[in-house]
């Protein structure tokens, strides 16, 4: 019994440690000309989709707000379909790009590879002010003998 409770834990631990990668959770289909892409198994909806020729000098398509991205592949002036496409997709920061390519043999889509583009990160403002802190943050005005102080952003101890 003590197995079976074991193994249970065990399993329900992978299991809620396990993430979709929202980058990894993309699929393709449709015709060369008509295509849907879909973000699958995320309870998110994306912010902006932004699908693009190979050369990247027209914007095929724009979607915001939807897990769902119709992409009518031509070329605006030329009308001529792409064989490869860049989709990117946005949310919440996180910024995923995916090649798409063309099999005229098999006559679908095919996920080449996807990349991570711009994750949002925090900027720090590092302000060197000689003003003296205590190790819970608090300015110290003295220091006596023995302490723990931060002045700079580093740790110093007074003798």
């Amino acid at each position: 019994m003590k197995r079976l409770l074991l193994v249970l834990l065990v399993l329900l631990g992978l299991q809620t440690q396990a993430q979709i990668n929202m980058c990894d959770s993309v699929t393709i289909s449709g015709s060369h000309s008509q295509i849907l892409i879909e973000i699958n198994n995320i309870n998110t909806v994306m912010w902006y989709w932004e699908t693009t020729g190979s050369n990247g000098l027209f914007t095929l398509a724009e979607d915001s707000m939807t897990n769902q991205h119709s992409v009518y592949n031509v070329n605006p002036i030329t009308q001529i379909s792409y064989d490869t496409l860049l989709t990117c997709a946005n949310d919440n920061g996180i910024t995923c790009c995916w090649i798409f390519i063309w099999n005229s043999m098999l006559m679908q889509w095919l996920r080449l590879g996807w990349w991570t583009t711009a994750i949002t990160e925090l900027e720090t403002n590092s302000v060197s002010d000689d003003r003296t802190y205590d190790m819970l943050g608090r300015e110290l005005f003295y220091i006596p003998t023995g302490t723990m102080y931060i002045q700079n952003r580093k740790l110093h101890i007074r003798k």
